[in-house]
């Protein structure tokens, strides 16, 4: 699968935007990312906006 995770459950977490999906976004180097080890993360996409599951 992904860098040590399975896909988040998007169903909600994108407000009333649809379809909501997990997608793999890059982790800018120097951005602090208190809960991210991995220099890529989940996130849920609708359209062009990113949303945190």
């Amino acid at each position: 699968m992904g860098p040590g995770s399975y896909p988040p459950r998007c169903a909600s977490k994108c407000g009333k935007c649809t379809p909501c999906r997990p997608v793999h976004v890059p982790v800018p180097p120097g951005t602090p990312v208190t809960s991210e080890y991995y220099p890529e993360a989940w996130r849920c996409k609708c359209g062009n906006r990113l949303y945190v599951p």
